[in-house]
């Protein structure tokens, strides 16, 4: 499997939970991807964090869009998404500002554990743009987040 479609779970996932990483359904995904995305914060404790979706309903979606560190953090972020309907793994390398496009088809459920690592071994909230577009449009025009707040 390509690592793209599981950052684009990934993506999906972030969107569908509020801060600071609870679950949430179908409708904030939604609410998500009609207003172009939405930023999602993850607590980081000594450098690391974890979230795991639960089982989410993805009505074999196709979208565009990007992953990007706010741009006031510092240091790097590796990101690892474990897709358990499927069994991948992806790991992806982050800096701050710096976007990260994709592109996708969904089947119809998918389930994520995802564990976030910072290069710096302290306490803070990681914010993170998960921004979404229709497929065909390029995934470019997601990667300009909206400043937080």
């Amino acid at each position: 499997m390509r690592p793209l479609p599981l950052l684009t779970l990934f993506a999906l996932s972030l969107l569908a939970m509020p801060s600071p990483g609870s679950s949430q359904g179908i409708a904030q995904l939604m609410t998500g991807f009609r207003e172009g995305g939405g930023w999602v914060s993850i607590p980081i404790e000594e450098g690391r964090g974890t979230f795991s979706t639960i089982t989410l309903p993805t009505a074999a979606m196709s979208v565009a869009g990007c992953i990007n560190v706010w741009s006031v953090h510092s240091g790097t972020w590796k990101i690892e998404a474990h897709e358990k309907v499927l069994g991948s793994v992806l790991s992806l390398d982050a800096e701050p500002g710096q976007g990260v496009p994709f592109e996708h088809d969904f089947g119809m459920t998918a389930q994520v554990d995802f564990a976030f690592r910072w290069s710096e071994p302290r306490d803070t909230t990681l914010y993170l743009w998960v921004g979404l577009g229709r497929s065909g449009r390029g995934p470019e025009t997601a990667c300009e987040p909206r400043e937080p707040g």
